[in-house]
């Protein structure tokens, strides 16, 4: 009896492959394949070549054999899916003698074979065995599409390897996907740079072969990367199927070593199509293999999981740029349904990350002995219709473009946030000096912080530590700036080209005795830690012992100047190396800047004209607590020219005079000041941290003082649990972390006893105290002061800046404005939203908020 049907007519051309039905089965589309294309080249490894025919008839040669060998039973056959023709031979016959193909990766580790074989249930067979057995006419079984074709084990995200049931049709219709996706014909010559045994390398031999494509395979693993450009050139392929690891590897490639052609096309003039599958792909990697290669292939970011097929992609042709970072999954499978919920399975609004869910006709089948597993991934809706939860986080763009976020279950917590170790990859990942990264939560404790592992960029240089924290933070909250960062020469990578956590190494602790004491130690420490890369610093450590040299001290007195307007010389450094005799110096240099300010500029009270000229109305800026006038010059340098400026600060920071202890008795003080250039309104009141609520109670002055109702924009304001719990309806909606009020606001600067604080604030004003001392009691001051304090709801509008460690719940805001509400959300944190490259979009903020409520006068 013939492999092909009897009946099957002459064809002078194949037809493309379609969606599959239920009666399809791989081998019978394969059939269709070879009797249209029996001469064709289908298969070629490592220059062993078979055509469709002789592939046809070697796999259903062994395919009797094996009905031979198993003649009773259709148990899961375990066949090593090393890249050689005899292997993809055998993998085919075991299909269709209708047995459950578990593909066996030959670089696993002896045990983890023998699990998978257990799990399965299987038996191991090689091609020796069965070709040595006899030859035989025992009619091979009737399979439909329903059929069990392949158990594909993946790692899982719990390093437990699962079993995935993938039927005939599940198989067909990934196939389908990939080479529908692509429009694969028998014009095509496939380059398959993916190990068979892994899910899409397998699902690529099949899509090749079932496009009456021929499929070049090899195994990445075996060579270096540079052999991959020339294995793509020696065969003239038309794609080159990859990881993005290896991709990465490639553009690493030094251009010289491959020779380009004439005509600007590049080493490889053939290739149209360069498609990357696993971990998400960064427009750096594609853009080097582009560059590198002087290719115009078009570049395929595939998006797929073993268990529901592809979910999304994102072609990107030439003439398309590449957004910069991780590129996006894309726009979602045509015939799928792809959503992204939330963890009671609603839809999530756009933007707003959930985990993504699949629905669709055709899906695995289950997990092999899984049936708990089952429960929680798949769901049957009816009428034909299945549902898979991937584990996978995501957000669908206003656009429907989907962008993946990291694993549900990789999300960890960091001082109370929920952070995604993915989102901090792509920002080491988008420095230049960083090839590879990966992000892991450790805990200790109680405690959980970030482990970050960084190698460096082929071509560039390794980067410092401190380097990386800077460019981090730049991005990113402080919370999700990792703790420690550990620079490898390699990524540990598993079998299936992923990074192997468990070989990431622990990162080395270095004990410090004694830290910083008081608030100038405190800075100086925080400037030197930054600088040099350090975790923590010790008061007594010698900067150039820990790694200082002179770029570090660079950006440490850049920091000082920063911070505390002052300037020092790399001398001062070198003559004070450690964070006690530094802030010495720090100290000194400080007071002898206020007392000739003082001398030369004279002392203001609480209101401190930062620029008198303009013919619009002022802007009033209500400083946080502690913080003086100063504090705003960066701002003021980028809001319009014609507004006049003025800062509020407390009483007892310019001339003497003992601080206000209330909110209200400041706000008081504050509009009396405002009075004093501003008799009539309007009032433009902005206010920053505990400014806000002091411009909050300001507004409530001037409104019951006849005087009009201003506007008010508070800058990132922070709803402290205590003051939502004081007013109506504030007990039953979301606050601001605790933590926030002390340490992230800056409060806590270095060991300072309680009493002797007590004792400096009650003679604050009166008593002149060093700068950094002077900032820390009036803070404590400030934030007594607020704890005290009983806001009430401001009925007029309002505008919010908020950053993102702020309350974004809208709820929080109505119980505090009761008018409209405004938000603008930015980046950056609370303290550098005041410094420079914020200031400038903040004061553009702040102007058009004023001008476009019609306020500019």
């Amino acid at each position: 009896m013939s492999i092909q049907d009897i009946d099957a007519p002459t064809r002078l051309s194949l037809a493309p492959l379609c969606r599959p039905e239920r009666r399809d089965t791989l081998m019978a589309r394969y059939r269709e394949v070879a009797h249209a294309l029996p001469d064709a080249v289908a298969l070629d490894v490592d220059g062993t070549s078979l055509t469709f025919d002789e592939l046809l008839h070697r796999a259903y040669s062994l395919a009797r054999k094996i009905a031979t060998l198993f003649p009773a039973d259709s148990r899961p056959l375990a066949v090593d899916t090393d890249a050689t023709t005899n292997s993809i031979v055998l993998m085919l016959a075991v299909v269709a003698a209708g047995h459950p193909l578990v593909p066996l990766d030959p670089m696993l580790p002896a045990e983890r074979r023998a699990t998978i074989i257990d799990q399965a249930a299987a038996t191991a067979i090689d091609s020796a065995t069965v070709v040595a057995a006899m030859d035989s006419c025992v009619p091979l079984p009737t399979l439909s599409g329903d059929h069990t074709a392949v158990i594909n084990y993946t790692s899982g995200s719990t390093g437990t390897a699962k079993g995935v049931i993938l039927s005939h049709r599940m198989c067909l219709t990934k196939a389908y996907e990939v080479a529908n996706a692509l429009a694969l014909s028998p014009h095509d010559r496939v380059g398959n740079s993916l190990p068979v045994s892994f899910g899409a390398g397998l699902n690529t031999l099949f899509a090749g072969l079932l496009s009456g494509a021929a499929v070049h395979c090899r195994d990445p693993r075996s060579g270096v990367p540079s052999s991959t450009v020339e294995w793509t050139a020696a065969h003239s392929l038309t794609t080159l199927h990859c990881s993005s690891s290896l991709l990465r590897a490639v553009s690493a490639v030094d251009h010289g070593t491959t020779e380009h052609t004439a005509g600007g096309r590049g080493a490889v003039p053939t290739l149209r199509v360069v498609i990357t599958y696993g971990e998400s792909l960064h427009s750096d990697d594609a853009d080097g293999f582009r560059r590198r290669f002087d290719s115009r292939a078009t570049v395929v970011n595939w998006y797929a999981t073993t268990e529901a097929g592809a979910v999304a992609y994102g072609e990107y042709p030439l003439e398309r740029a590449l957004p910069s970072g991780f590129l996006p999954a894309g726009r979602p499978i045509p015939g799928k349904l792809v959503e992204v919920v939330a963890s009671d399975g609603s839809t999530c609004a756009p933007d707003v990350i959930g985990e993504v869910r699949v629905t669709s006709s055709c899906l695995a089948d289950g997990y092999l002995g899984g049936a708990g597993l089952d429960s929680q991934r798949f769901a049957a809706l009816g009428d034909g219709l299945f549902r898979y939860r991937t584990g996978d986080l995501g957000r669908l763009d206003e656009h429907g473009t989907l962008h993946l976020a990291g694993r549900i279950d990789d999300a960890v917590k960091v001082r109370g946030y929920l952070v995604e170790p993915a989102e901090v990859e792509a920002a080491l990942r988008a420095m230049p000096e960083i090839g590879d990264a990966a992000v892991i939560g450790r805990t200790s404790g109680t405690d959980t912080d970030l482990v970050a592992y960084v190698c460096s960029a082929r071509s560039g240089r390794r980067p410092s530590v401190g380097e990386i924290r800077a460019s981090l933070r730049r991005t990113l909250p402080e919370w999700m700036v990792p703790t420690h960062i550990v620079a490898l020469d390699a990524m540990p990578r598993n079998e299936r080209g992923k990074v192997d956590r468990s070989a990431l190494p622990e990162p080395a602790d270095r004990r410090v005795e004694r830290t910083a004491v008081g608030p100038t130690e405190y800075i100086v420490a925080e400037a030197a830690r930054t600088a040099i890369g350090l975790d923590t610093i010790g008061r007594d450590e010698d900067f150039l012992a820990l790694g200082g040299n002179s770029l570090t001290t660079t950006a440490m007195l850049a920091q000082l100047r920063e911070s505390l307007k002052i300037d020092l010389t790399p001398e001062d450094v070198f003559a004070a190396t450690t964070v006690r005799a530094l802030a010495v110096t720090v100290d000194a240099r400080l007071e002898d800047a206020a007392t000739a300010r003082r001398r030369t500029t004279g002392e203001h009270d609480v209101l401190v004209p930062l620029r008198t000229e303009g013919s619009k109305a002022p802007i009033f800026l209500v400083g946080g607590a502690g913080v003086g006038a100063m504090a705003f010059l960066n701002l003021v340098k980028h809001i319009d020219d014609d507004r006049p400026v003025y800062a509020l600060q407390a009483h007892g920071r310019g001339k003497r005079g003992r601080p206000d202890r209330t909110i209200r008795r400041t706000a008081k003080r504050y509009v009396d000041a405002v009075r004093t250039v501003q008799p009539e309104g309007p009032f433009h009141l902005v206010g920053h941290s505990l400014g806000g609520w002091i411009a909050i109670a300001m507004a409530e002055e001037i409104r019951d003082s006849g005087l009009g109702t201003p506007h008010l924009l508070l800058l990132d304001t922070r709803l402290f649990r205590h003051l939502l719990d004081r007013l109506p309806g504030g007990r039953e909606v979301p606050a601001a972390p605790p933590a926030q009020t002390r340490e992230d606001a800056g409060f806590h600067l270095g060991r300072i006893g309680t009493a002797a604080l007590w004792l400096r604030m009650q003679f604050a004003g009166l008593l002149r105290y060093p700068t950094t001392m002077e900032w820390l009691v009036f803070a404590s001051i400030g934030y007594v002061a607020l704890n005290k304090h009983v806001p009430t709801p401001w009925s007029g509008s309002m505008t919010v800046v908020r950053t993102a460690e702020n309350v974004k719940e809208l709820r929080s805001w109505q119980t505090v404005g009761r008018g409209e509400l405004t938000f603008v959300d930015i980046s950056g944190d609370h303290v550098d939203m005041l410094r420079e490259p914020m200031a400038a979009h903040l004061a553009e903020t702040i102007t058009n908020t004023f001008d476009d409520a019609g306020l500019a006068r």
